[in-house]
């Protein structure tokens, strides 16, 4: 896989969909390829990614996971390499770029220390798939279009967990950290429902903890209520927004910080998942002001 250069996070699963696809048939089986690398990814004059026989390549120690070689780990080691240029920094749980856009979830949890918190190949082929749309007649670099996200791509929500929202739709801008008046200098509108007051003067950092909290509990109560919250640019961006609270159950605060200043509250919450388990995640919101209104212009889940 050479030539390419770093991609955008479409073009990436463009690209390597043909591939993850390819290991999630081995693994259908029970198999396994043992030796997945950007090696062992040939692209054809017709821009088509095939992965090669597990014969014909060595495996890359870059692109192999900590203690059992795992081929989930590598696919996600391939995938931030497309990324960023770069393999996974050796030992411990890496830290992903936000360069890698809505690939960044899966990335992280694909390179999870634990092999049980990594998805299956076949859900990263699922979610690869709901985000691109295949090329008639075969699968080609680049394809053009996306898709919403399907029925197929629910399951893979349960696992990636609501960081999958704060991926937004596709490329995004830097986080807005303005007030409404600049947001609306930028031709960016807001919706018209009620949202929280903040008051007629700038929050305080009290005010903007008790929004976090507010919000939590309205959007996965209500997530068509709560995505009224979002600024209307914000929702455009988050197509998937109601089936990722819908599946987050159970959500509590464990810690909140509101930042004025910079118009941001952070929090670290824990949820369960609908099929069992938990996860604990901290989100950042970032805000702007509409006179007596604050709505959230973009977030970020570490």
């Amino acid at each position: 896989m050479t030539g390419y250069g770093v991609l955008s996070a479409d073009d990436a699963a463009r690209l390597l969909l043909p591939v993850a696809e390819s290991v999630a048939a081995v693994h259908a089986p029970a198999g396994g390829h043992g030796a997945i690398s950007p090696a062992a990814i040939e692209v054809d004059a017709h821009g088509r990614a095939l992965l090669l026989d597990r014969a014909r390549v060595a495996p890359d120690p870059a692109f192999t996971a900590p203690g059992a070689p795992d081929d989930v780990w590598s696919l996600a080691a391939v995938l931030l390499h497309a990324t960023t240029g770069e393999p996974p920094a050796p030992g411990g749980t890496p830290v992903v770029p936000r360069t890698t856009g809505w690939l960044a979830p899966l990335i992280e949890l694909g390179l999870r220390p634990d092999a049980r918190d990594r998805p299956s190949a076949a859900e990263v082929a699922d979610y690869l798939r709901a985000r691109v749309a295949p090329a008639s007649g075969g699968r080609r670099f680049p394809i053009a279009g996306l898709v919403a996200a399907g029925a197929a791509v629910v399951a893979v929500l349960g696992i990636v967990g609501a960081a999958l929202l704060f991926t937004g739709g596709g490329e995004e801008d830097p986080p807005p950290r303005t007030k409404a008046s600049e947001a609306t200098s930028r031709g960016e509108d807001v919706p018209t429902a009620a949202v929280p007051s903040a008051g007629p003067t700038p929050p305080t950092a009290a005010e903007l903890e008790d929004f976090a909290r507010d919000y939590v509990a309205t959007a996965s109560g209500d997530p068509a209520l709560g995505i009224t919250w979002l600024t209307r640019a914000y929702q455009q961006r988050s197509p998937r927004y109601r089936q990722v609270w819908a599946s987050i159950r159970d959500p509590r605060i464990l810690s909140v910080s509101g930042d004025p200043t910079a118009m941001q509250v952070r929090y670290t919450y824990r949820y369960r998942l609908p099929g069992g388990g938990s996860r604990t995640e901290d989100i950042t919101l970032f805000l702007v002001q509409d006179g007596s209104r604050l709505l959230i212009a973009d977030a970020v889940a570490r």
